[in-house]
Formats: C-alpha cells, structure tokens, sequence
C-alpha cells in the first residue's frame, strides 16, 4: 500500500502520473528532472532533496532542491548512501545518519546542514543504475519516511530513470543521423575530386569502389596543354575520416604540381615533403603518378611503395613493375626514381590491394597473377572502361570477398582508329547543389539557361534544355523524395564531345529506371507527360551509376550545333 488514508493515495497517484508525463513529454530534461525534484521534495515533505547520474565510476549530482545546492558535486560510485543504493539496486531507508556508517558528513560541515534522516531510491531500467534519488529530512509527523514514502519514490525514480533513458537514446539517434549525414556530404565530396569518365578513345580510364561510406583510395587524369596526360592512383594507409582527409589533401597536390613538374619523380617528391610538412599522425600513402607522352605510346612513372604495374602486351607474359622508393608523407627529402615505358600497343594496369588482396571461398587471394589472369580473359577490343568495369566485378563476384577499397587505372597504348575524333576535354561550366524545394526551381532555369547560352546552344535548345531539367528536377521532388525535402539534388553541366549535358543526382531511395515510362499520349489525365517530353527534345536521357552515397544520378544531353565555347 502507498497510503492508508485515501486522499493521500490519490494525491501520490495523481503526483506519480503527472511526473511520469513530465519527464516522457519534456524538451529540456535537465530543466524537468529540476522541476520534477522540487514536486517530490514537496509531496514528500522533505526539507531537501537530489537527484545523482552515475558518470565514470562516479555519481555527479544534476538537480537539487533545498536550502543547499550540490549541483556538480562528485562522489565515487561505491561511495556513501546513494552509493549503496546504486551499487545494491534496493532503496535504502536511514531514520538515524549517525548511525549508519556509510554516511559522510563532508557536507553537512561545510554548509551548516544537518542531515538527520534520509530516503534513497535507485533509478533502474533493466537492471542497469542510471542513478539514484535522495530525500533528507522528513519535516513533518515523526520526522522519520515510512514505507508509502519509499513506495511513492521507488516509482517516481523509475519514471525518471525511463525518462532518461528514452532521451539518452533520443540524442543517440540523433547523433547518428549527423554523423550519416556527414559522411554522405564526405563521399559526396571525395567524388567530386574524382575525374569525369571521358568517352573512347581517350587512352586512360579510372575506376574507384569504396569499401565504406568514405574511401582512402583515390586516382586523377589530368590533360595537360602540352598534349601529355597526367595520371595517378593513390591508397592512404588507414580508415575512415582521417584516411579520407588526408587522400582529399593528396588528391589536389597532384593536381596543382602536376602542371609544372614534368617530372614524375620530382612531381612525386614534392608531393611527400608537402606531405610531411604537416602531421599525419603516422599515415602515409602509397602512390603512382606518371604522365603520357603526346604520342600515347610512352610513359614515364614512378612507384612510390604502391602495389606494382601490371604491363600487359597481347600475346606476351605480364610485367611487373615493383615500387623502389617508400610510400610519402613518411620522410621528409626522400629521393624518388622515376621509369619510362614503351606502351608498344600494351596497356598499363595500375590497382590498389583492395584487388590483389580479394579473397576467393578457400581464403586465397587474387594476386598479381590472378588479376594478370583475368585481364587476359578480355575481349582486347573492349573499351577500357568496360575493361576495369570487368575487373571490379570480377572481384566482387559471388563467392568473392573483398576487404578494403577497389580503384584501379589503366593506360591504354592501343592505336585509335583513323577516323577517331580528336579528343576535346569536358568543359565544366557550372555546378549547382540546392535543396529538393519547388522554390528552388527559378534558380536551376536561369543558371542552365545561362550555360547553354555560354557553351553556344541555339535559342531554340536552350529553351528545350530548360524545361526538360525542370521536368526532372519536380520528378525528382515529387517521385524520387515523396514531396518537399531538405536533401539534396546536384546538377553538374558541362560540355563535352559537341553535347551539352546535365547530370542530377539526389539520394533518395535508388530506382529503377525500367519502370519509368511516358503515359500514352492519349491518356488526357494530368501528369506523366514530363517524360514523353524530356524524351523527345533531348539526343539522350539515362539513368548512370550515381556516386557513393546517393540515390540516382540523371544525364541529359543534347547537342550543340552552332556556336560552340572556345
């Protein structure tokens, strides 16, 4: 029985299941449990009381009531009263302190209070103790808490001890959804370091698989004005953000330096003491960077403690090409070699131990030679993406495991055909990252309106253009995210090969592109045209592979036939 008397039970009923409601309803829990303590302290007739968290191997007092305040006091958890509550689970109920050993009175001496009597209920969920609540002095009847006393706060410390709980969780939740939220912005990030895939028959291709949300391997292609075309390929020692801080850091060290050092050596050398200007905390990368010559026959490289090459020429055995020099970002003024190679109508395969190092169901690893295998497998007219593609898949393959990041880079010495179109370098022109908002939809028109006029599309495509990304980008409002959303949609345009293109990526759930179709023109019902439409103004609509972390990603294309940007 809680009380005897029945005004006193609905009183402690009605106190039980307003503070439940408090602390399960409440915004600033802190501010409730205060509050909460104040009521308890008052129902209950005591002259003070607190609220203690265990923290540690402590327990640190987070709410008080009574003419002292101990807010931020620490005791050990085995310490005291409310230890012995904490550690034992059971309410404790003390009529005389002097005579319980356990009490300290440290406080009492330094305040002036005198504690006489105290009631002491452990905050239990599940067997755990988050805590314990403690009441002292009794001020009314015999001064002394009864057995209802200890009833009311056993279930008033439960009700707060779920309230707790619920909101430690709440803020979990939270804080893995900021932390999702982050490493979606990183992969999103690292991507766009990554070069765009440039069409056949340009002579080098990349491909790069992340084993996680973010990735330590990184790879670059980079055309120089010269007619040389700058390559590289990269693993940071590690995992997670540090790992990909640091390959980001890399990645744009190449690009800058490889425009003035011709040298691969010399390139890779400044790279490592840019490197170890700035602590690492013990990481390093293993890298390859090189450059083609204009001809595309010739290679000049060097292998800094990086998985080796593979050259592989039709009808000969696989080279290996072994790393001489240590990976960078270790020692300061380190002396790199460098080595040329004659393509001779072979292919230079450069990859990370994320390949070499897959495992088959008897635990072998793939290895230089397995990879040397499946390149000869391949169809030799196969495009070198598609090549790469192959090699991925392959090491993916069911019964397959594969234990870090995949990112592989070939360099193709092969002959283009002779009509082969000279190659003409992806234009970027603009980049636009808005939220997935109707409102944001005047901003997308003017700025793809004002870069196909850059890259010189006639009036007419112009205004086809416009519409069939505005099309798109309410489908991806309304279909792909349900309705106004907060995430993001990215539209990169660029130029390339005498087309305009648009790329859309948001992340929602991934689609499936067989299923989207126009309605029968005939169907008078609104809606379902925006496709029939992009369809018919466009030379090309499909769905790519869209980088990690997001959902889809749309390329809409269409050509320029006069007035092209310089």
């Amino acid at each position: 029985m809680i009380d005897s008397h029945p005004h006193g039970l609905a009183e402690h009923l009605d106190l039980i299941a307003a503070m439940s409601l408090s602390f399960a309803t409440s915004q600033n829990l802190d501010a409730s449990l205060k509050h909460g303590l104040e009521r308890i302290a008052d129902a209950l007739n005591a002259e003070a009381a607190s609220l203690f968290l265990t923290e540690r191997g402590e327990l640190v007092c987070h709410a008080c009531a009574g003419p002292v305040d101990i807010t931020g006091l620490r005791i050990p958890v085995s310490s005291g009263i409310v230890g012995r509550a904490v550690i034992g689970r059971t309410t404790q109920t003390v009529f005389d302190v002097r005579n319980d050993p356990d009490f300290h009175a440290n406080v009492d001496s330094k305040t002036g209070f005198v504690t006489r009597s105290i009631l002491c209920a452990p905050m239990v969920v599940r067997n755990e103790a988050l805590g314990a609540i403690e009441l002292i002095n009794k001020s009314t009847g015999d001064g002394l808490f009864d057995a209802p006393d200890a009833r009311v706060l056993e279930a008033l410390a439960s009700a707060a001890a779920l309230a707790l709980l619920n909101a430690r969780m709440a803020q979990a939740l939270v804080e893995q959804e900021r932390m999702k939220r982050e490493m979606e912005l990183a992969a999103q990030i690292q991507h766009s370091l990554l070069p765009e895939d440039r069409p056949a028959p340009f002579p080098i291709a990349g491909l790069g698989r992340p084993f996680r949300e973010v990735a330590g391997d990184f790879y670059d292609i980079l055309p120089l004005a010269d007619g040389r075309i700058g390559f590289c390929l990269g693993d940071v020692s590690g995992k997670g953000m540090d790992a990909a801080l640091l390959m980001a850091k890399t990645a744009s060290l190449f690009r800058a330096l490889a425009k003035d050092e011709c040298d691969p050596a010399l390139l890779v050398a400044r790279i490592n003491d840019e490197l170890c200007e700035t602590a690492s905390q013990g990481k390093f990368v293993t890298l390859v960077a090189g450059f083609l010559d204009a001809s595309g026959q010739k290679l000049s490289f060097s292998n800094a403690g990086h998985e080796p090459p593979l050259l592989i020429r039709k009808g000969q055995p696989a080279i290996s090409l072994p790393a001489p020099s240590p990976p960078v970002g270790i020692l300061p003024g380190t002396v790199y070699e460098s080595e040329e190679v004659a393509l001779d109508g072979g292919t230079l395969y450069i990859f990370t131990d994320g390949l070499t190092e897959s495992t088959g169901e008897d635990g072998t690893m793939l290895g230089a030679e397995g990879v040397a295998a499946l390149i000869g497998e391949q169809k030799d007219e196969a495009p070198l993406a598609d090549k790469l593609a192959a090699l991925a898949d392959a090491a993916l393959a069911p019964g397959r495991q594969v234990h870090d990041d995949l990112t592989l880079l070939a360099v193709d010495g092969h002959k283009p055909p002779i009509d082969a179109q000279p190659f003409q370098p992806i234009l970027r022109l603009a980049r636009l990252d808005v939220p997935a908002q109707p409102n944001r939809l005047k901003m997308v028109r003017r700025v793809v309106a004002e870069s196909a006029s850059l890259a010189g599309l006639s009036d007419e495509k112009n205004a086809d253009l416009v519409l069939a990304v505005d099309e798109a980008m309410q489908n991806i409002i309304r279909h792909a995210y349900g309705g106004p959303s907060d995430k993001p949609v990215n539209i990169d345009i660029s130029k390339e090969e005498g087309h305009l293109v648009v790329r859309m990526t948001d992340y929602a759930p991934a689609v499936d592109p067989s299923r989207i179709r126009p309605r029968d023109l005939d169907d008078v019902r609104p809606g379902g045209l925006g496709t029939h439409f992009i369809q018919s103004v466009l030379d090309d609509h499909r769905f790519e592979q869209p980088p990690p972390g997001a959902g889809n990603r749309l390329k809409l294309s269409i050509r320029i036939e006069q007035g092209p940007l310089p």
